[in-house]
């Protein structure tokens, strides 16, 4: 009787007589420690796992990985075993002793036609001229390594999606790079603090979304016309330009001039104050008739300059349905004769038309309500007729007496749209 129970429990292993590439997709869905464990169920399982597509030594693989085993001979010996191809490989670095190990393994790799490849160090490791030969990636993710391009490199040619954070390069490499990946779709750069990038050039001409922090001077888009949504965190200090509006040399319009089917801008005051330079004109000479969304962070309406650029970028958004704002305000308390400068600037703007006609929401975050800020509420409100919501997240905590008269003066702001909702609360009600 349990010799026949026995044989209909084998009978019933419906999953070992799939096919190897059913097989293969089922256990793609496992962490790599949980596919190589079902060796053991049989010895027929035995080298199952050996053909997985996807190779993933990420942290959750080292916390199951029993400490008697070194990682970096379990990694050598999973790699000698393996069969087939591997679309998918990602590694995370913990250890400084693993990087003769790294540049073997991206010898070996370079002949299986990745196509997804992540290296995440918890410090900057060298990477060897391997990585360029990898022909077939598609997306490419790397964490705090140094990349130094050979000569030799041709280029990623199928390449849709790259992350580079923390990596270092010389900066000519980084825009040789990009140029010589034209499929790339998606980009994402985040810079170290003390890598010095101070100019960048874009030459992607399928890119659809792009993202970049840390940089200290200008991006250049040479060749970047399908680009979508952007964000710019720039680590340029604050300065006041002093350029004529109109100014041949406005890096408003040498900038936007290259993005005319950008539908989403996030920008930080860093990259407003770069636009700024050259001299800011009350529009654009051209419109940017995708922009759906605009997202600003400025320095508490400190400096005029940052204000030009955010009604510039404004007014040439005719078709713009949604506008935040972001006033992180200075530690040291702005001088009058600034704020004063910025005031007049925003009353005089009340007679330039700002075509908002279809702005629907407003978001105002760290909102303080001194004077420069209600005079550009005040000037949204009277250029927005089918505003619906003013969402206004206020500075300072609870119910205060400041806090009721702001919004007592908000409330009796005009409005062109008679459907207008203001809402108005403290920094913890979001």
């Amino acid at each position: 009787m349990e010799r026949t129970r026995v044989r209909r429990s084998f009978e019933a292993d419906r999953i070992s007589k799939l096919p190897c590439n059913v097989i293969d997709n089922i256990l793609k869905f496992l962490s790599l420690h949980d596919a190589v464990r079902t060796s053991i169920l049989s010895r027929g399982w035995r080298y199952k796992w050996v053909t997985i597509p996807f190779l993933v030594f990420d942290w959750d693989f080292r916390l199951k990985l029993d400490r008697k085993y070194n990682v970096e001979s379990i990694i050598y010996q999973i790699l000698f075993l393996h069969k087939g191809p591997i679309v998918k490989f990602t590694l995370f670095l913990a250890d400084s002793g693993l990087c003769p190990g790294l540049n073997n393994w991206l010898h070996f790799l370079s002949d299986h036609r990745v196509e997804e490849l992540t290296l995440k160090c918890v410090t900057h490791r060298s990477i060897s001229h391997h990585l360029f030969t990898f022909d077939h990636l598609k997306h490419l993710y790397l964490v705090n390594v140094e990349l130094r391009l050979p000569s030799t490199f041709k280029g990623f040619g199928s390449l849709v999606r790259l992350h580079l954070s923390g990596v270092q390069f010389v900066p000519e490499d980084l825009d040789r790079f990009i140029a010589k990946c034209p499929m790339l779709e998606y980009m994402d750069l985040r810079i170290p603090v003390d890598h010095m990038l101070s100019d960048l050039v874009i030459d992607a001409p399928n890119l659809k979304s792009f993202h970049i922090s840390g940089i200290r001077g200008s991006v250049y888009f040479k060749n970047a016309s399908c680009l979508k949504e952007m964000s710019i965190t720039s680590c340029l200090t604050a300065m006041d330009t002093t350029s004529e509006p109109g100014d041949n040399n406005s890096n408003m319009i040498k900038v936007l001039g290259q993005l005319s089917s950008i539908t989403s801008l996030k920008s930080n005051r860093g990259f407003l104050l770069y636009l700024a330079s050259g001299g800011v004109p009350q529009k654009l000479p051209f419109n940017l008739n995708h922009m759906r969304v605009l997202v600003l962070d400025v320095a508490g309406f400190e400096h005029t300059s940052e204000v030009r650029s955010a009604l510039c970028l404004i007014r040439s958004s005719p078709n713009l349905q949604r506008f935040e704002i972001t006033m992180n305000h200075p530690l040291n308390t702005p001088g009058v004769d600034r704020l004063e400068a910025t005031i007049q600037f925003l009353k005089a703007q009340q007679k330039y038309e700002i075509p908002l006609r279809c702005l629907e929401i407003v978001k105002m975050f760290i909102f303080s309500g001194v004077k420069p800020e209600m005079e550009f509420v005040k000037l949204l409100l009277l250029s927005a007729p089918v505003l619906r919501k003013l969402e206004i997240n206020y500075m300072h905590p609870g119910v205060t007496e400041k806090g009721y008269k702001i919004l007592k003066e908000l409330l009796s702001l005009p409005r062109a749209s008679t459907r207008a909702e203001i809402i108005f609360q403290d920094r913890y009600d979001i």
